[in-house]
């Protein structure tokens, strides 16, 4: 089974670079990407992980400009690849954070959500504040009363879930309490998609900013945790893996857990 992961844009947002990369440049802004994941060569078909915000305007609502994405509604870049919403198997989502979760609604129940317990308890216990909108709560709830629609992972710290064939899930831990890692088997090695345990790889990872430890990554300036669960977090996520895919910044290729490259295209592995 040969899996390809490829990056789709589901548009960018400004944010402060001390929001990214905690203490550096505060109050400069910079755009960076909102990445979802199209899995492919899955006997079960096509899996998504996350899926975007809903609109700018729910962005805007939380003071974070946004703009819509490149190539096309999510829509548009499925039907690009020869793909409909309801030909995706399943969504699978890193954390529920709007810029993760805001489009669900546009798929059938026949796609699958995947999340972890604790993230959905989350998002709809009110504790997670504005991150968590209430059309993106209100959508996924209703899944749990409509069969097959959602499946809630009980997910803890060091626990590993298959969900299918060459794809599994890991608790995170670091950004939000039930934060996920998924981790593909691709032919070029294990990736794994981290969502926002990394925000930026060349200031968190290959030269992490204002750091002088041996490996030691710099920690983000949005975090629900506590900085040494961030810093836990970001040293698992580099562990035993040759891609990091993070939801903001592109994909890159590690040795040993050091950045030693990034993917030349939208696709990883990279096709040679």
């Amino acid at each position: 089974m040969a899996i390809s992961i490829e990056v789709l844009n589901t548009g960018d947002i400004t944010a402060e670079t001390s929001f990214l990369v905690k203490y550096r440049t505060p109050g400069t802004p910079v755009s960076v990407c909102s990445n979802a994941f199209l899995l492919r060569g899955l006997s079960v078909g096509p899996v998504l992980v996350d899926t975007g915000f809903r609109s700018r305007e729910i962005m805007a609502s939380i003071g974070m400009a946004a703009t819509d994405p490149r190539e096309g509604t999510l829509e548009v870049q499925l039907h690009a690849r020869g793909l409909r919403l309801g030909d995706i198997a399943a969504i699978i989502h890193t954390h529920l954070h709007m810029d993760h979760a805001g489009k669900d609604d546009l798929f059938p129940d026949s796609t699958q959500i995947v999340v972890a317990r604790r993230e959905l308890e989350i998002g709809c216990g009110g504790s997670g504040g504005g991150g968590y909108p209430l059309a993106d709560m209100k959508h996924l709830l209703g899944r749990v009363w409509r069969p097959d629609a959602i499946r809630l992972l009980e997910a803890e710290d060091g626990d590993t879930v298959e969900i299918m064939p060459g794809v599994a899930v890991e608790h995170a831990g670091g950004h939000t309490e039930g934060s996920l890692n998924v981790l593909v088997e691709t032919n070029d090695g294990l990736a794994r998609i981290c969502g926002d345990v990394f925000y930026n790889l060349d200031h968190q990872l290959r030269q992490p900013f204002d750091e002088i430890l041996v490996a030691e990554p710099h920690i983000s300036g949005n975090t629900a945790m506590s900085e040494r669960s961030e810093r836990r977090a970001m040293k698992r996520a580099v562990r035993g893996c040759k891609w990091l895919l993070p939801s903001h910044d592109a994909p890159g290729r590690l040795q040993a857990g050091k950045l030693v490259g990034r993917v030349s295209g939208n696709v990883v592995p990279e096709v040679h």
